[in-house]
């Protein structure tokens, strides 16, 4: 019984790749789903079907937070993403540094 549902949950796994593979080809095609669809013979309705999984998946999906250890230094933290820099006390409280990290990713 239970191999079976492993390889139920392989098939799902692989099936979900690809179709997150299609999903991605026609979001950067520069064609519209319908144009997409008709050149890689897919209904539209499968389309929207397998773009709907594919999201569920990812949202099911949600980040791992890893415990870090700050170890107290001298001078300060600083975390950057996507152009935005934040400077920190390196004594900051290890709560306030992961609801900062929290909120940026």
């Amino acid at each position: 019984m239970e191999s079976t549902t492993t390889l139920a949950t392989v098939k799902q796994e692989v099936r979900l790749r690809e179709w997150a593979a299609q999903v991605e080809a026609q979001q950067t095609s520069g064609l519209t789903a319908q144009q997409w669809c008709t050149e890689n013979g897919i209904k539209l309705k499968t389309y929207y079907y397998r773009l709907k999984k594919v999201r569920e998946q990812f949202l099911d999906s949600t980040p791992v937070i890893v415990p870090l250890h700050v170890p107290q230094q001298s001078s300060d933290i600083r975390i950057e993403k996507n152009g935005l820099q934040v400077s920190m006390p390196a004594n900051i409280s290890p709560d306030i540094l992961l609801a900062l990290v929290q909120t940026l990713c």
